[in-house]
Parts: structure tokens; C-alpha cells; sequence
């Protein structure tokens, strides 16, 4: 899984002049998680994370380049939920080691769980709700919670914890943005580039269009070799079914329906 590692390179010459703070990695955090999202009244909120009109961003990237992530980590910039006094902005990302597959339909639906998996994670007192279309997320944190001592590196451990159940999940790394940064547009913009590359894998897997030169996400693939490479892989392993179909379904049919098709 190659497909967004340059987005991932992007991101550490990004956040590079930053100084992140490491957070304690530990999978046996405790901190009890619902099962549904639940709704806190405006009295039970200490502060909400993440600006509805400000620039700010999540996203997720998936890679088998184990340099990436070596490990599980946690790390922060801006102020840790104890120090949060106020409302403020608020972005996260993930960096996630996978196994690496040759299969590109295994490797599309892995992506699509990953993906999906981060809805599961509902720490208590910690309501997400998530804007998939803009890639942000808007969360609210009770007063409870802050005085049971929640903090991002018990939010973190949750989402390790919930992505390592995935089979071929290796290591993870939680990255934390808290408050207004002159770095988050162009962290915008690679989540953007995220979702390009999403969305040209799902082209290429559903084979929608198979000339390049009148395909709308040339440039992606031009940019992304590897979605080039799983895009003439995945058409040339549809022929060959198709092949073998045609050919099991010759060998299927009776003789006589072979000896009047050669009569002819």
C-alpha cells in the first residue's frame, strides 16, 4: 500500500517546524466507549474542538512503508484537553503501518474499513460529529469527563486500540492540532488530495473508464505511478476472468451444441 505516501511525506515536511509533544502509548487505557453518539446540552460542555468556519481538517493515511510508522505513537501540538480553557480549533491525523497485499480489491476494502473504523471509536464525554464532505470533525467535550481526567492520549489509545482489531493492522500514529496554526491550510489541502486519490482507487477498482487520455483523474494517476500500476492490473485481471469464464462455460455445454456450432 504505496498509494498515499506522498501525501504522507507532505504532511511531515508540513508539521517539521513544529514541536510535537509525545503522549503515553498504553493498550490497556480504560475509558468507557458508547455505542451510539450521545448528545450533550450546552451545560454539560466545558469547550467545544474544531472551528465549523475556520480551516481545520481530518484525515487518515494507510501505508505498508514501514519507515513511516514504526511504532504506535501519540503526539500533540497545541494544549492538551486539561489545558483548554475555551472553544478552539481542532485537527487530527492518522498515519496507519499496514500489510502490505498485491491484491488491489483487498487493498480497496481495507482502505474502506480504515475509513469507517474511526466512527466506531465514541469515548464517553467526547462527542464527535464528523463532516465527511468538508473532512472535519466537531467535537464537544463535558466538564465530567475533563474532571475523570480525559485527555488525547486516552482518545488516542481508543483509536489504536479499535484499528490494531483490524486483521493486518500494525502500528498507528495519532497526530493531535489543537488551536489555530499557520501550517493547517496546507494540511487542507493534502486532505484533499486524500480524498483524490480515495476516489481514483474506487475508479480504477470499478473500471469505470479503461482509456486514460478521456479519464477526468489522469492527473492523479499521472501523479500516484502506483494507481497507474493497480489500474492496468485490475483491467488486465478482468479480462483474464472473463477469459476463463467464457472458456468453463464452453467446456460446460453439450456436445452436440459444439458440433452444430462448428457445422456452421
Amino acid at each position: 500500500m504505496k498509494v498515499y505516501d506522498k501525501v504522507i511525506n507532505e504532511t511531515f515536511k508540513i508539521l517539521e517546524p513544529y514541536n510535537m509533544k509525545e503522549l503515553a502509548v498504553n493498550s490497556n487505557v480504560e475509558w468507557k466507549c458508547l455505542e451510539n453518539n450521545e448528545f450533550l446540552m450546552g451545560k454539560e460542555v466545558a469547550f467545544e474542538l474544531g472551528d465549523r468556519l475556520a480551516p481545520c481538517t481530518v484525515y487518515n493515511c494507510p501505508t505498508s512503508k514501514e519507515i513511516f510508522v514504526t511504532e504506535d505513537r501519540i503526539t500533540l501540538i497545541g494544549k492538551d484537553i486539561s489545558e483548554i480553557n475555551s472553544d478552539t480549533n481542532f485537527s487530527r491525523i492518522t498515519f496507519i503501518d499496514i500489510d502490505d497485499v498485491d491484491d488491489p480489491n483487498i487493498a480497496y476494502t481495507r482502505i474502506k474499513r480504515l475509513e469507517f473504523e474511526r466512527f466506531k471509536v465514541i469515548p464517553e464525554g467526547y462527542m464527535i460529529l464528523t463532516s465527511s464532505v468538508e473532512n472535519k470533525e466537531n467535537i464537544r467535550v463535558s466538564k465530567k469527563a475533563i474532571k475523570n481526567g480525559l485527555d488525547f492520549s486516552i482518545i488516542g489509545n481508543l483509536f489504536i486500540n479499535r484499528y490494531k482489531k483490524i486483521p493486518g493492522v500494525n502500528h498507528v500514529w495519532m497526530i493531535f492540532i489543537v488551536g489555530d496554526h499557520p501550517m493547517i491550510p496546507e494540511l487542507v489541502k493534502q486532505s484533499r488530495e486524500v480524498d483524490s486519490i480515495t476516489n481514483a482507487f474506487e475508479h480504477v477498482m470499478k473500471n469505470i473508464i479503461t482509456d486514460c487520455s478521456i479519464c477526468p483523474l489522469q492527473t492523479i494517476c499521472d501523479d500516484v505511478e502506483v494507481l497507474r500500476e493497480l489500474h492496468f492490473k485490475s483491467v488486465k485481471e478482468k479480462k483474464e476472468l472473463e477469459k476463463q469464464t467464457e472458456q468453463s462455460q464452453e467446456g460446460s455445454k453439450p456436445k452436440w451444441f459444439k458440433k452444430e456450432k462448428e457445422g456452421k
